[in-house]
């Protein structure tokens, strides 16, 4: 029976995940534009392979590279297939246990109804949340608490009735680990819906009119997140053809193939005005803005984000969402034309850095301390193991995963004596419980998180030792916001939207000294010391962040991806330099007006 019931459970797992559909097409050979085979991008010409269904139609295989691994094809890729998988496998379970009892007659028919009933019901909410194209929203994170709460309380009366049995020992263990499975899997559910309730946010302004198309670079990071890359790449070499002799081109460039500071080059000599579309996670924004910034040309494009990172924080920031969903795709390229100019601050780094690094840019945050090591020993096994990482919600479990061990560890809890924190010449005390220092750019952190406002609302609000009084945070506003965290479990409240970190300080300079070895440093999502083992080889550091300037961004509509209105002040700005009205240094100068305005 337990053999049996096994392979039902594996049969309704791999039913429940294979029956959602996939967002693109079947294609046998991605068109190839004219614009990107200046480039020299080689594989535009390749065909790609998707996973698909089996009773749906099969896409052209590649022998060279496959976009989608047919092992991770099977697995869930979002925490509501996560959940689905759970529905369908209780689905076939159920409807295994409804045919076994309906052969005892009488009360057996009266049970096998009942157990038919749950099974329809587990169905259906299989269907809705493994076809669900969104991540855990509110909705779906308490229709699955309740569904967990459910079979939960289910587990506990049939392991009550089980231990009623002489012959139902082994049986009993096996329904109390079930029943505390699921009961951590309605805690955690209901944990999102907080989160969800709690902690997205959108940043949003005021409407206006449609704007001036320009030609695009999509600069593409086919590593980044969840590995959508090659995919993506397909598709908008789809719309690039479409675009292609139309007055707003689209270009492609896959980053693995053309570094980004070549490409802006090749397309900047072809066209005097333009915008650039990052297509990956936070990483490979500032990168290609490190680059934007080294361009020798008078011409500063502007840059907009198509998220396909991990936490993708700064496309959060500006409105461009926490994720990308293929069938958006569209919607978010018209979406450019409509999009509002900001700025970025942009911050240096210098001073006796771990690797034998002496400077670099941050654009978002950087943390020390208990949150970085989580940062390590996540990039570390990503290097080791990067098939572990193929998929975002995996990604994002490896994060907490590692994470948990420092709940006994406390290896950081010395750091309030190795840590000098100085902030605009005055020096910082830190509470004697930090574990952990986080210096923000950005008011979003570690995946939509905002550490800084206390006014979100959150239900565990931490105690403020702010010296001064605090002014909003805002990326533009030349100051960081420094705060801290008591340890893994006060990050973990944060992160999950159910308290704020503890406020120290705001600045325009900041300088930080650690002394001895073992503290772990990350800017900007990437940790120091991952090519080392362990701690140990990190040695003591220092470090002084000053503003360096302002990176020109562009944020989404007011109304999101789907507006149908946008703002005509930054399209106006470009038409004038088009038409010979205003020189490069006008431009910028009311580019970077009218964000401080809006």
């Amino acid at each position: 029976v337990v053999a049996e019931m096994t392979l039902v459970v594996a049969l309704a797992l791999v039913a429940g995940l294979l029956h959602a559909p996939h967002a693109y097409p079947p294609r046998l050979q991605p068109p190839r534009p004219r614009v990107a085979a200046s480039l020299g991008s080689a594989r535009a010409s390749r065909p790609l392979l998707l996973l698909r269904p089996p009773f749906r139609t099969a896409a052209a295989a590649s022998p060279a590279r496959a976009a989608v691994s047919p092992r991770m094809g099977l697995l869930p890729k979002t925490l509501a297939e996560f959940w689905g998988a759970h529905a369908a496998a209780w689905a076939a379970t159920t409807a295994f246990f409804a045919v076994s009892v309906s052969v005892g007659g009488g009360a057996g028919w009266v049970l096998s109804a009942l157990l038919s009933a749950l099974s329809a019901t587990s169905l259906s909410l299989a269907v809705l949340l493994g076809r669900n194209r969104e991540e855990a929203g509110v909705a779906l994170s308490l229709t699955a608490s309740a569904y967990f709460t459910g079979t939960s309380a289910l587990l506990h009366a049939a392991a009550a009735t089980v231990a009623t049995a002489a012959a139902g020992t082994a049986w009993l263990g096996l329904m109390r680990r079930l029943r505390t499975w699921h009961a951590l899997l309605a805690a955690g559910s209901l944990g999102f819906a907080i989160k969800a309730a709690n902690k997205d946010r959108a940043f949003g302004g005021a409407a206006g009119t449609r704007g001036l198309p320009l030609p695009t670079l999509a600069l593409i990071n086919s590593a980044a997140g969840a590995k959508m890359g090659e995919a993506l790449a397909a598709s908008l070499r789809e719309e690039a053809a479409r675009a292609d002799g139309g007055e707003a081109p689209l270009e492609v460039v896959n980053l693995e193939d053309v570094p980004p500071r070549e490409a802006l080059r090749s397309f900047g000599e072809r066209h005097p005005q333009y915008r650039v579309l990052v297509c990956g996670g936070d990483g490979s924004v500032a990168w290609v803005l490190g680059e934007v910034e080294q361009l020798d040309a008078p011409y500063r494009p502007a840059v907009a984000i198509l998220p396909l990172g991990t936490g993708n924080d700064m496309s959060r920031v500006l409105g461009w969402g926490k994720y990308f969903r293929p069938q958006s795709l569209r919607a978010r390229l018209a979406a450019l034309s409509l999009s509002r100019v900001a700025l970025l601050d942009r911050w240096g780094v210098a001073g006796s850095l771990p690797d034998g690094r002496e400077q670099l840019v941050m654009s978002n945050y950087l943390s020390i301390g208990v949150d970085a090591r989580a940062s390590l020993n996540w990039a570390r096994l990503k290097a080791a193991a990067p098939a572990l990482f193929s998929l975002r919600l995996l990604a994002k479990l490896w994060y907490i995963v590692l994470g948990t061990p420092e709940l006994l560890l406390r290896s950081h809890r010395d750091l309030p004596t190795r840590l000098t924190l100085t902030c605009d010449g005055q020096r910082i005390p830190l509470p004697r419980t930090c574990q952990g220092l986080m210096v923000c750019n950005t008011p979003s952190y570690g995946g939509g998180s905002d550490l800084w406002d206390p006014t979100q609302g959150a239900p565990l609000p931490s105690r403020d030792r702010m010296q001064t009084e605090a002014v909003p945070p805002a990326a533009d506003d030349g100051v960081l916001e420094i705060v801290c965290v008591t340890g893994v479990f006060h990050l973990a409240q944060t992160l999950a939207g159910f308290s704020n970190a503890v406020r120290l300080a705001q600045g325009r300079e900041v300088s930080i000294e650690v002394e001895g070895s073992g503290v772990p440093l990350q800017v900007d999502g990437e940790p120091f010391g991952v090519a080392s083992s362990g701690v140990s080889s990190l040695g003591p550091f220092s470090l002084t962040l000053r503003r360096l300037g302002t990176s020109l961004m562009l944020r989404a509509p007011a109304g999101g991806i789907d507006a149908a209105d946008g703002e005509a002040g930054p399209s106006a700005v470009e038409g004038a330099m088009a038409d010979g009205l205003i020189s490069h240094e006008v431009r910028e100068e009311l580019l970077e007006k009218m964000a401080r305005a809006s």
